[in-house]
């Protein structure tokens, strides 16, 4: 078999949401799990590297303060290496929180440590007030250093209006974290609701303040949201307007040098890996981020060999709980697995 690279984004001592990722009893058990099936490698092995024998590595995205408290104290007792693709600019400036090793050494009780929200808080707070506890600082990443290797994952890690086609409406019971972006800090009822897809991959689409004031000041009575979509309809010729394909390039080219150097800066460490937020990339962003980085990964399933595009590498997912992590291995341990795997998706490796 080929090597495989194995991504989640959190570890919660308690399950938070049915949408996040492992809890913490459940990431040792898989940790366990993928040890009888791979020898578990830093990433640079898995990208420079030959090896005969059945080989993986584990990623996180974003850069959650529980890899710190939770995540890390794990893997470094079990000799485990690790990497975090970072979104720079979420990054707390200071601050050392408290981890399982000092719980493990009697220094500070359980329900001391850090307690981490949904991800879907997280991404809210952060859109708000322009930090999050949630994410780690650059203090907890210089002392994760022994474990874990870095690589980058944008900057403020967005997702943006990139289509002027309204699907929905705020209307008081259906928030959106995106709509914080350009509905303000209080997003009001009547507020657009768009297409997103990630900044990094994307013209964006800018609402008109024209529109935006017609929405707020609407009559929600009724069925007040069809209403408004027809007024809408007749009053507004164009919703917005959108980046040109050349403002777009500069845009996302900034971002991933600027999220590069950052990270490069803070770390005193060579960035030559990135992975795409939400998975969003098309061949125009593509192209871009190519002529940044080394190593480009995806969220598409599958192995990487000598045979994939260093700039579109797969990464697997670990799952949500023990039984997909189960089902993971035996996709991707067995050759029998993967064969059912394939007829499975119709022969498409998605």
């Amino acid at each position: 078999m080929k090597d495989v690279v194995f991504f989640l984004h959190r570890v919660y001592p308690t399950r938070k949401s049915k949408m996040d990722d492992l809890t913490l009893s459940t990431f040792e058990k898989a940790l366990k799990l993928i040890r009888t099936h791979f020898k578990i490698v830093p990433l640079e092995a898995i990208l420079e590297e030959k090896d005969k024998k059945p080989r993986c590595a584990i990623t996180f995205d974003d850069g959650y303060a529980d890899n710190f408290v939770y995540a890390y104290p794990i893997l470094k007792k079990m000799g485990v290496p690790a990497h975090i693709f970072v979104s720079s600019g979420r990054i707390l400036k200071s601050g050392v929180r408290k981890t399982l090793l000092d719980y493990w050494k009697g220094k500070v009780a359980e329900n001391e440590l850090f307690s981490p929200t949904s991800m879907a808080e997280a991404h809210e707070e952060f859109l708000k007030k322009g930090k999050s506890s949630e994410f780690l600082s650059w203090e907890e990443m210089e002392k994760m250093k022994d474990i874990f290797t870095f690589g980058a994952h944008g900057k403020d890690h967005l997702s943006f209006p990139n289509d002027e086609r309204i699907v929905d409406f705020y209307d008081g019971t259906n928030p959106k974290w995106t709509m914080y972006i350009y509905g303000g800090s209080e997003p009001f009822v009547g507020l657009p609701f768009f297409p997103t897809r990630s900044e990094l991959d994307v013209r964006k689409f800018f609402p008109s303040k024209e529109l935006l004031e017609f929405c707020k000041t609407f009559p929600k009575e009724g069925n007040w949201k069809s209403a408004l979509r027809k007024e809408i309809g007749k009053s507004f010729r164009r919703l917005g307007y959108f980046e040109t394909k050349e403002e777009a390039k500069k845009r996302i080219e900034n971002i991933l040098v600027s999220s590069k150097k950052e990270i490069e800066k803070k770390l005193g460490i060579e960035v030559n890996t990135f992975a795409w937020p939400f998975g969003h990339y098309s061949e125009f962003s593509k192209k871009i981020a190519g002529n940044i980085y080394k190593y480009i990964f995806t969220v598409k399933k599958g192995f990487i060999d000598e045979t994939e595009d260093p700039k579109e590498l797969p990464r697997v997912s670990l799952g949500k709980d023990i039984f997909t992590v189960l089902g993971r291995l035996f996709t991707f341990s067995t050759k029998i697995g993967y064969k059912v795997y394939k007829v499975f998706k119709r022969g498409k490796v998605l």
